[in-house]
């Protein structure tokens, strides 16, 4: 919000150096070039970073429509709205009901920065892929947490393909999560695993990887 509300002012200073220019050459007004040139410059510097995290919400709000099989909205929430979330504490959360996701501060760019680079994955960046495919299954309806994981854990391979990561890598970091992160984690459930309650036979389940 900061950034957004710097980005007008600079935008504010050049139109105002347009409209009432500081030069006066015999007689008639004239406005500087140089100070216009550097306001609108500050002010595109300034909006772009807000302007990236939009076309990143957009993006992960498409694929996670896909995941959910409705309409979700993804947000990111920036250092501000940290603030006021209540669930300042989680990675993530999201409201069945509504569709809504949100990201809580930092976790967006360890997700951005996986994308980049997956081929150099560190254990923040997988574990936000898994955040992602988490909330898209709460997103769907599930509110249950131990069933929502599960729920992810399966579809970790088929998310990790829908926002772009090369295939054997999303089979790769699909495994990785399931074999050493799920089992430590406090959303396990010994139900959660090939054949066993929680299976829902996917045809493109994380499970048909393992070796």
């Amino acid at each position: 919000m900061f950034l957004i509300a710097l980005s007008i002012f600079f935008l504010w200073l050049a139109w105002r150096g347009i409209k009432k220019p500081t030069n006066r050459v015999k007689g008639y007004d004239s406005f500087d070039l140089g100070y216009i040139a550097v306001m609108i410059g500050l002010a595109v510097a300034a909006g772009w970073i807000p302007f990236q995290a939009w076309r990143f919400e957009q993006f992960l709000s498409e694929k996670a429509s896909i995941l959910a099989e409705r309409r979700a909205v993804v947000h990111c929430n920036t250092a501000f709205d940290a603030i006021f979330d209540n669930s300042v504490w989680l990675a993530g959360h999201a409201n069945p009901i509504t569709g809504e996701i949100v990201f809580m501060y930092g976790w967006c760019a360890h997700f951005m920065e996986y994308l980049e680079h997956p081929e150099n994955i560190t254990r923040k960046q997988l574990f936000s892929m898994h955040v992602f495919t988490h909330e898209s299954m709460h997103a769907r309806g599930e509110s249950n947490e131990q069933k929502t994981d599960c729920q992810a854990v399966q579809r970790n391979y088929r998310a990790a393909q829908l926002v772009g990561v090369p295939e054997h890598l999303a089979r790769e970091h699909a495994v990785r999560y399931y074999k050493t992160f799920y089992p430590k984690h406090s959303y396990y459930s010994n139900k959660c695993g090939p054949g066993k309650a929680y299976d829902e036979k996917l045809s493109d389940s994380t499970w048909l990887h393992l070796d």
